[in-house]
């Protein structure tokens, strides 16, 4: 049956499933963004459409997602497939104080750049308590602009395609988990040739972001009445809740206070760790010098591996003891998200009966 924008209206936009991953958006002119919220602005007459092929909340199925990305279904119920876990850093102090953590996908990013792994990184810039704007990155300085977490849905994907337009074939994502679905969504359909437009292989190089759920457009207006804006200079988001940090200190609210503003698609979401990325990218939720470094690809693993031997990024074992936690944090997501599809309430993901019961029984083992 031919999906097109009148089921990306239907299933997604009418249903506040709308992840916005900005995917869309670039692809289409009767698509736009108004402060992170997706909008036909004037129907296009088509019966099928690519806007909702590469949506990460039109139909997806886990276990062809796999096989076109990684040639095999997956191993690892908890993470998926990946080649190596580890903690690590940026060793350019510069950049871990002006990144997330330990820097790491700072430091990748510019390394990249400067090796010519890509021409240009597709990432989100914010400042203070306003929207995160999208951004095309070609130089140390506008990747370090958008060093920091910015917990919302920042609809970055749009300035993929105007990347391409301006010349880029070996353009860099960073991206939430839904992000990095829409990217092999999208890849999926150039194979095909059904986006003759896009250059083969074209992102050369997504870094996922670890991310359990993203704040809705609501939650800029909400913040301004809490905090003032112009003193806001970060934002972290640890499993006790919400931290502020201003010019005078740190503000806290607990998890409830804020649960309120979560985006509604993220409650439908199997994915917290990039599973689909060829690096993934967290917080370690113990240290906060050092992320979390899942690599999933070969091609992420020699970029890590270059940049190790570069001085560029320095790496350490994952401790045997934290990787149960991360573990269980990745289960009971999924585990959420098969209840749902068991009520019926989730309808755009399927996967095998087998690995539906191999969630199942491990999510019961680590709880």
């Amino acid at each position: 049956m031919p999906r097109g924008v009148r089921e990306l209206q239907a299933e997604v936009l009418d249903r506040n499933l709308c992840a916005g991953c900005g995917m869309c958006v670039g692809m289409c002119p009767y698509l736009k963004t108004i402060e992170e919220k997706v909008a036909v602005i004037h129907p296009c007459g088509l019966e099928e459409g690519n806007c909702y092929l590469v949506c990460p909340r039109g139909l997806i199925d886990l276990d062809q997602l796999d096989c076109q990305v990684f040639g095999e279904k997956r191993r690892d119920p908890a993470l998926g497939h990946h080649l190596a876990l580890s903690f690590s850093r940026a060793v350019d102090r510069e950049i871990a104080s002006k990144s997330q953590y330990g820097g790491t996908v700072s430091a990748l990013n510019i390394f990249a750049l400067e090796q010519g792994y890509v021409d240009a990184v597709v990432c989100a810039q914010g400042k203070g308590a306003g929207f995160p704007v999208p951004m095309v990155a070609r130089s140390r300085e506008e990747v370090l602009a958008c060093g920091r977490s910015k917990y919302s849905a920042c609809p970055t994907l749009m300035n993929f395609h105007q990347a391409v337009r301006e010349g880029s074939r070996r353009t860099g994502v960073v991206g939430r988990p839904c992000q990095v679905i829409a990217v092999r969504k999208l890849q999926g359909l150039t194979a095909g040739n059904q986006a003759p437009h896009l250059p083969q292989g074209n992102p050369s190089l997504v870094i996922g972001l670890f991310c359990f759920w993203a704040l809705s457009p609501q939650f800029y207006p909400w913040l301004a009445g809490q905090v003032d804006p112009e003193q806001v200079t970060g934002m972290d988001i640890p499993q006790e809740g919400l931290e502020i940090e201003t010019a005078s200190g740190i503000v806290r609210w607990p998890v409830d206070q804020v649960r309120p503003l979560i985006r509604p698609a993220c409650l439908q979401c199997f994915d917290c760790t990039a599973e689909f990325a060829d690096i993934s990218v967290g917080s370690t939720e113990w240290d906060l010098d050092w992320n979390t470094l899942v690599v999933r690809t070969q091609q992420g693993a020699k970029l890590v591996e270059e940049a190790k031997r570069a001085g560029v990024l320095e790496v350490k074992p994952y401790p045997s003891e934290r990787e149960p936690l991360l573990r269980r944090a990745a289960l009971n997501k999924k585990l959420r998200v098969l209840q749902g599809m068991e009520k019926g309430e989730i309808t755009y993901l399927s996967m095998s009966d087998s690995y539906q019961k191999q969630v199942r029984s491990l999510g019961v083992q680590v709880e």
